[in-house]
């Protein structure tokens, strides 16, 4: 993804449209981490364009060491 078509702190407003259940663990998620539900989708909608090279926040891998270490049988 290339941020230098335009500013990279412009903000657009879109609709998007999920299954309640998804929904509902996407609220559940982003109050587990303290943030708003918009901000985990834009998280993740950033994540999936990253390419190879590309900067991932520090929240983003933060999140995903936790889910990690949820998953995993402590020892």
């Amino acid at each position: 993804m290339d941020m230098a078509d335009g500013a990279p702190d412009q903000m657009i407003t879109t609709s998007l449209r999920l299954p309640k259940p998804v929904m509902d663990a996407v609220r559940a998620r982003a109050a587990e981490r303290g943030i708003k539900p918009t901000a985990l989708i834009r998280e993740a909608i950033v994540a999936s364009l990253a390419d190879a090279q590309a900067v991932i926040p520090v929240s983003v891998l933060l999140a995903a060491a936790e889910e990690y270490t949820k998953r995993q049988p402590i020892a």
